[in-house]
């Protein structure tokens, strides 16, 4: 007869077993229970949006009536007459309570009112954070050790910008959906690793002033800007204007191993005796905003 697991060696398999289908061998064994919550959980996806929750690849939907599991092309109903929020808090309770911190890979946070659902002093210690408008409401909910963040995604607006949080993630999402103008000065105050502003339009950055400034100053632009887009004329658009203010620097390129986007212009502009700016365009066609304008500085 085989030897149980020690506790060390339980403690390993449960800490790398798959959270969902962790929670469900440990719901059908009284003794995993006891010590399941002493044991930390790590999740790949975990989404919060209204009446939904997704934990890694199972769908959770509470509607009025009934809660909804879905997963790997299968739905499973649950009827219930609680209300959807004693069926969140219960959703809550199942798989997080007791529990100081959650390790998720990339949490995304779309629902202000899931945090009255969580015990006050539960974290997330996360990698990446999606918050769109609700960063302020999900910062609280952050482990510090999470910090600086690989990647953080929001919506632009002037405020979040002077946040410490926003200027340390290496990388930053920036949606320009609600954002009717990024001026430079604005930009001067972005100094992550990389910078992606997503649902661009030609009116709202001002990239060529920012490029400009660095050259008349000398100063080293550390910051790779990537800029998104779904239609071609934002492309063309921005590039009249950076044509016209930059018509000397065009070049090849010969050395920038990139799938160009074909007929657009190429830049390589010097800042001082150290660095210069690379620009151009690629196309990701998988990609809901295929066309993207590479702002990348590079030692000489």
């Amino acid at each position: 007869m085989p030897l149980p697991l020690s506790y060390p060696g339980l403690k390993c398999v449960l800490e790398n077993l798959e959270a969902v289908k962790r929670a469900h061998i440990v719901g059908r064994s009284p003794g995993l229970q006891k010590v399941d919550k002493l044991i930390s959980l790590r999740l790949k996806d975990f989404l919060i949006h209204r009446n939904e929750l997704i934990i890694n690849n199972l769908m959770i939907i509470c509607d009025e009536k009934e809660v909804k599991f879905k997963m790997n092309g299968k739905t499973f109903i649950r009827q219930s007459a609680e209300t959807q929020e004693d069926k969140m808090k219960k959703l809550i309770n199942f798989y997080f309570c007791g529990r100081r911190v959650i390790h998720v890979d990339k949490l995304w946070w779309f629902d202000g009112l899931f945090s009255d659902f969580l015990p006050v002093d539960m974290k997330f210690r996360v990698n990446s954070l999606t918050a769109p408008f609700l960063l302020d409401t999900a910062i609280p909910f952050i482990d510090a050790r999470s910090f600086p963040l690989k990647t953080l995604a929001a919506v632009a607006n002037a405020p979040i910008l002077d946040d410490p949080v926003v200027q340390s993630a290496e990388t930053l999402h920036l949606n320009l959906v609600y954002c009717r103008r990024f001026p430079v000065r604005d930009l001067k105050k972005l100094n992550n690793q990389t910078v992606v502003f997503e649902h661009c339009s030609s009116s709202r950055l001002d990239m060529d002033s920012l490029i400009k400034y660095h050259i008349e100053t000398k100063q080293d632009i550390r910051t790779t800007f990537v800029i998104s887009t779904s239609k071609i004329n934002v492309i063309r658009e921005m590039f009249s204007d950076l044509e016209l203010a930059f018509r000397e620097f065009q070049c090849d390129l010969d050395d920038v191993y990139e799938r160009f986007l074909p007929g657009s212009s190429r830049f390589s502009i010097p800042i001082n005796n150290e660095s210069r700016i690379h620009v151009y365009a690629i196309e990701d066609p998988e990609e809901d905003c295929p066309y993207k304008i590479i702002v990348k500085p590079v030692s000489r």
